[in-house]
């Protein structure tokens, strides 16, 4: 019979390429999970050639694994929709907390984006490293907002089913064909009755001062 391995309290591991560093209790938090049973001492793991132990799984969306176990709370960027993929994650580990929680928020994200006749939503998203202003929400609530403040000419509609919602549409202005800022988009959606529910950004260098990419959502 094969003696149990041991494991150290805080352990390296290598998810198809990308490594991880967490704690043995993070790992078996949920013993009824496949991590639970991998590091539970009675199986044995491979490794690979720097002593990392390995698990041949989708790297990338192991950190939205990992930071469950680590929080027990599901919190995943505002532009996230690889939800076929994290659930099949999910399914692959067994941690039965996360399959829940994914089916919850991603029923939730539905509903928010289901908008009615008479209210809608417009996210304005500022990328500054390409110095693009970009908007998405319903194509009449777009016009009704913007299409008075810049030239017909210049209001070039792109269907763009981004974020994987069929309904979203998305403006983009380039520098010089359009003179609208970020506070003028802010007045005109204000002055329309729409309210800022939310915001996120990402590509920081680690202050406020490095982020090249901001979202804002404004709901009426």
């Amino acid at each position: 019979m094969a003696m149990d391995e041991s494991f150290p309290s805080i352990l390296n591991l290598n998810v198809g390429g990308f490594v991880y560093t967490t704690t043995l209790d993070t790992l078996t938090r949920d013993p009824k999970s496949m991590l639970g049973a991998m590091f539970s001492g009675r199986q044995r793991i491979a490794k690979d050639t720097r002593g990392n132990y390995f698990i041949d799984r989708d790297g990338a969306l192991f950190r939205h694994i990992l930071n469950f176990l680590r929080t027990s709370e599901l919190c995943l960027p505002q532009s996230f929709d690889e939800f076929d993929q994290l659930s099949a994650e999910a399914d692959f580990y067994q941690v039965g907390d996360l399959i829940e929680a994914l089916q919850i928020f991603r029923e939730d994200r539905r509903r928010n984006m289901q908008l009615s006749d008479g209210q809608g939503c417009i996210i304005v998203s500022v990328d500054r490293y390409r110095n693009q202003l970009l908007l998405s929400g319903r194509e009449n609530l777009i016009k009704e907002v913007f299409q008075g403040y810049i030239k017909p000419s210049e209001f070039v509609l792109t269907l763009l089913p981004a974020r994987g919602y069929v309904r979203d549409y998305r403006v983009p202005w380039k520098p010089g064909s359009a003179e609208l800022t970020k506070a003028d988009a802010f007045d005109l959606l204000y002055g329309h009755g729409f309210d800022l529910e939310g915001c996120n950004g990402g590509g920081s260098d680690g202050d406020l001062a490095g982020t090249q990419f901001q979202e804002y959502i404004f709901c009426a």
